[in-house]
């Protein structure tokens, strides 16, 4: 008989890597398709191909899961994503430009996360505990990129309502562009559409923020 070597277990070093990498992704698309009150550790295990237990074992939880899953950039674009190679020219633009380009290169980010705008359209009929933990990634990129904002807006524009609208509009857009053509006769299937809508952005900033409304004001 020939010699029979033993050949030793030897697990791969990202075996634990690709096992919490095809969770993440699991809990994804689970959200996309489910919505929020569906989400359970059952239905995501079965989805990634592991057991229930390996939820825990590697998240502490399925809060946890889903916690680590908004802050990856399946889901939402980071302050670090949005700044890009531009952190000096952003830190020098006036309030209404600095605005305007975060919520321009905003809504780029989220037409490029198609699983992400199927995930936005549950939280409007869906909130749980796990809805708030993507609310809360959300609030929290936006704070890191605002605080490259240098100049202070004029004193009686209360900012957090205005990023509450423009974020509100623009998801909206983003969410109802994946089955409607057009809205309000803005084609949402070519760059010539999308590019109203920045344009638009940009002149609310400068109307709400910009130079000219602080000189008159003065005036």
């Amino acid at each position: 008989m020939p010699d029979l070597k033993l050949v030793p277990n030897v697990i791969p070093i990202d075996v634990g890597y690709r096992r919490r990498a095809r969770m993440l992704d699991a809990v994804g698309r689970v959200l996309a398709k489910k919505g929020f009150e569906a989400l359970d550790a059952d239905c995501v295990a079965r989805e990634a191909g592991v057991l229930r237990k390996d939820i825990f074992k590697s998240f502490g939880g399925l809060k946890r899961l889903v916690a680590e899953f908004g802050n990856s950039d399946r889901f939402w674009p980071s302050a670090e994503e949005l700044i890009g190679n531009d952190l000096e020219e952003l830190q020098d633009m006036p309030a209404h430009e600095i605005m305007a380009e975060f919520f321009k290169r905003y809504l780029a980010a989220l037409r490029n996360r198609p699983q992400t705008l199927r995930i936005l359209a549950w939280e409007e009929v869906e909130r749980n505990q796990y809805s708030e933990v993507l609310e809360g990634v959300r609030v929290r990129t936006a704070l890191q990129f605002f605080e490259n904002m240098r100049q202070d807006p004029p004193e009686d524009i209360d900012l957090t309502a205005l990023v509450l609208i423009m974020a509100g509009a623009v998801n909206y857009i983003a969410v109802r562009s994946r089955v409607h053509h057009s809205l309000g006769g803005v084609d949402l299937q070519s760059e010539k559409g999308w590019k109203r809508i920045e344009e638009t952005i940009e002149k609310i900033m400068q109307g709400t923020l910009g130079e000219t409304r602080a000189g008159d004001e003065a005036g």
